[in-house]
């Protein structure tokens, strides 16, 4: 994805829901049952700010001499795509291979938990981002090597099998692979959408992602459907629809139980639109939120 769609989405969108997201679905590819590290707030990287999260949980104590008593891998560490992974204090090609198989197999959930793994260690040959101290990029630095031990062994190609994966967990219909596939862009990098227009691959993932995107948000996945009504804004993956990308916002705000007033709407999204292509935007917007997310809110009795 190019700066355009990819950045203004995570820096005008994720900032407001991926923390809310994240705590609510978890953060580990996991089945059931499996040990997971406690939620805490996540900031997507972002190379417009210059700062990067730590690949390490919050509250882990930097320590100068911190490699000489050799202590086992972290069992919390962040993946390129935001997500704080549990790897239950295994090395990221441990986690891989514990999972490869079943993975292999077809199983949505190992697949999951394979790219995870592979996604903590995607972003290891990126320049360091510009920090204001030294000290402050010494400690990147020192974080970033141990990020290199916790992924070796992991080769280029699991890296970029890591998409495949991926892809499988999402057309299994995964919600948080459904959402990842959209934000790795069809290579997995910075990807000009523009200059690429006529490379298959880039068509597949444009059709595949708008897919994937419309399945989780189809399940009541209130991110999804804030995702979907950047990407009708924006115009970039399908033909720009503001009405479309009014009623993804009215429908998101409805999945997360957020009053919404006609006015704030107006102000904010409709302002340039009809009376007539407002009210039908609301309309639309209440259709797809009774669509995907009353039900999904709906007890087992109900």
């Amino acid at each position: 994805m190019n700066l355009t769609i990819r950045y203004s989405l995570l820096l005008a969108v994720a900032g407001a829901c991926l923390g809310m997201y994240l705590s609510a679905t978890g953060s580990s590819g996991e089945k059931p049952g499996m040990k997971t590290a406690s939620p805490a707030p996540v900031h997507s990287p972002s190379p417009r700010s210059g700062e990067l999260i730590s690949p390490f949980a919050p509250g882990t104590a930097y320590q100068e001499n911190s490699f000489a008593a050799a202590p086992p891998p972290p069992t919390a560490v962040y993946a390129r795509n935001g997500r704080q992974v549990d790897l239950g204090g295994l090395t990221a090609q441990e986690y891989i291979a514990k999972w490869n198989s079943l993975a292999r197999s077809g199983d949505k959930d190992a697949a999951y938990n394979v790219y995870q793994a592979a996604a903590v260690c995607a972003s290891n040959d990126e320049p360091a981002p510009a920090y204001n101290s030294a000290a402050e990029l010494g400690r990147f630095l020192d974080e970033r090597k141990k990020l290199l031990a916790l992924c070796a062994g992991v080769n280029p190609a699991q890296l970029q099998e890591r998409l495949s994966f991926l892809a499988l967990a999402a057309r299994a219909g995964k919600v948080e692979a459904q959402i990842d596939y959209f934000m790795e862009g069809p290579y997995g990098r910075d990807t000009d959408l523009a200059k690429s227009a006529d490379d298959p691959v880039v068509q597949q993932w444009k059709t595949e992602a708008v897919a994937e995107l419309k399945s989780a948000a189809g399940q009541g996945e209130p991110f999804a459907l804030a995702l979907l009504a950047q990407v009708y804004d924006a115009g970039e993956l399908l033909p720009r629809d503001a009405k479309l990308a009014l009623a993804y916002k009215v429908a998101e705000a409805d999945a997360r139980n957020s009053a919404l007033s006609e006015d704030q709407l107006r102000r904010n999204a409709g302002a340039q639109m009809s009376d007539a292509d407002f009210a039908g935007a609301l309309q639309t917007g209440r259709q797809i939120a009774s669509a995907c997310c009353k039900k999904n809110r709906l007890s087992p009795q109900e």
